[in-house]
């Protein structure tokens, strides 16, 4: 008998025999924490009884067990009572429980370096195994650092989240947005929906200069380069027309404007990368870098259609694109930051009398619509109305839907609200921040 199997004995014989352990215990392990299946059985049959205000001692507990009678004939009928007698003070439950929990922590990693070599004989993708790696790996943090929290304990930490000084909402540059959805919040999946030229990038770049006030920003752009990306953050900030930066034809005001404004770009911790063949599992990658040299506030994608599939992939375009929505969702939860998808609507909207655009008008996969917190379609009127861009909270998870207008400020880069005029809306700090942090890099890139 291993000493793990004499523990597991040892924290079931206390809690059969002090039945007031029973809760530090299962604070502490989970079924699946017990090496043997019998001692799971064992623990669920505690559990449940104990959970029915019922007593959990030798004779309830192989009553329980007798109904299927499996786990008895695997242990013997004295089973129990051995329990007993392994708990040698049955006032350590708790004590014999973190033993067992450490040995279960153990037990994972040793299987998940197992799942890691066993990959190095996998064809495939080595970025893609990489990222299967690390899954094996996170597993065993995350089973070991999980606790269950009651009803009480969870409403009372969500109050103590509501008063602390940090607020879970980041607002974004636009006051109208801001009373629509309350601006973004970590864990959350934001898709911004419009048709090409209709101003999906200005917009998502725009709100990523915004959050980067608030802290790291990653912006991964499948469409537009670096540099371009760069000219039209400076023509949002310094307000010198985009077709002069595009064109090199800035005039002396305009490079004073720039140099006046260099110590300032070295607080905007926003990261740009512009690989036009990204997958996934770069993104994530890149994510994770960043995210150990300094917090993420965001993490901006431009534009999901545009990704790359794995090397080998055969599967269908939008299973594809499905399969890329769920996993930008369950990055903003494991990072705890709002993912900024921005997608490209398909030509529905332009075929209807009526323009504005609708969820059933994502490209590629219906998959988006369902997993986004929070959907923002643009549309604009570029014959007739090319000033006025209408923005439709198309879905929102946690608030009311609706639609509001923005001025469309194309030579500037930037859409303000309608009572703003883009001079007057500069007459804030270039890049201030929420709060004091180091200086990083100015606008890196990877």
């Amino acid at each position: 008998m291993n000493d793990s199997t004499q523990h597991e004995m040892s924290v079931l014989g206390a809690m059969m025999l002090h039945n007031k352990s029973i809760p530090d215990v299962t604070d502490i392990l989970e079924p699946g924490d017990f090496y043997r299946p019998a001692h799971e059985n064992i623990f669920r049959a505690i559990v449940s009884l104990h959970s029915r205000h019922e007593p959990a001692d030798y004779a309830t507990v192989y009553d329980a067990l007798s109904r299927d009678g499996e786990t008895l004939r695997a242990v013997g009928h004295d089973y129990l009572p051995k329990c007993g007698d392994a708990a040698h003070s049955y006032t350590n439950g708790a004590e014999y429980a973190r033993i067992v929990a450490r040995a279960a922590v153990r037990r994972r990693i040793a299987t998940a370096g197992l799942t890691v070599a066993s990959l190095a004989e996998v064809e495939g993708d080595e970025d893609e195994l990489v990222e299967q790696a690390r899954k094996a790996v996170d597993s065993v943090s995350r089973a070991a650092g999980e606790k269950i929290v009651s009803f009480s304990e969870g409403i009372y930490e969500t109050l103590r989240s509501m008063e602390a000084e940090k607020a879970p909402f980041i607002p974004t540059p636009w006051p109208s947005v801001n009373h629509a959805i309350a601006g973004v919040r970590g864990g959350a999946m934001y898709v911004i929906g419009a048709r090409p030229a209709v101003g999906k990038t200005l917009i998502g770049l725009q709100l990523a200069q915004g959050l980067a006030r608030h802290g790291a920003v990653a912006f991964y752009s499948m469409e537009m380069t670096k540099n371009d990306l760069y000219k039209r953050l400076l023509a949002s900030e310094l307000h010198i027309p985009y077709q002069r930066l595009r064109d090199d034809a800035l005039l002396p005001r305009d490079n004073a404007k720039i140099l006046a404004s260099e110590r300032d770009f070295d607080k905007m911790p926003l990261y740009v990368h512009d690989a036009a063949d990204m997958t996934i599992t770069d993104i994530k990658r890149h994510a994770r870098s960043v995210n150990r040299k300094t917090p993420l506030k965001a993490i901006f994608i431009d534009y999901i259609g545009l990704l790359s599939t794995p090397h080998g992939y055969r599967g269908e375009r939008h299973h594809f694109i499905a399969d890329m929505s769920r996993q930008f969702k369950v990055l903003a939860k494991d990072l705890d930051v709002p993912v900024i998808v921005l997608s490209q609507l398909n030509r529905g909207s332009e075929q209807r009398a009526e323009k504005e655009p609708v969820m059933s008008d994502l490209r590629e996969s219906g998959a988006i619509e369902q997993d986004a917190d929070v959907v923002l379609l643009l549309h604009r009127d570029t014959m007739n109305q090319p000033g006025d861009l209408y923005v439709r909270v198309a879905k929102n998870r946690s608030g009311a839907t609706g639609s509001f207008k923005l001025k469309f400020c194309g030579h500037y880069s930037k859409a303000v609200e309608e009572h703003i005029s883009p001079v007057e809306d500069r007459e804030y700090p270039a890049f201030r921040t929420a709060e004091p942090r180091p200086a990083l890099a100015s606008v890196a890139s990877f």
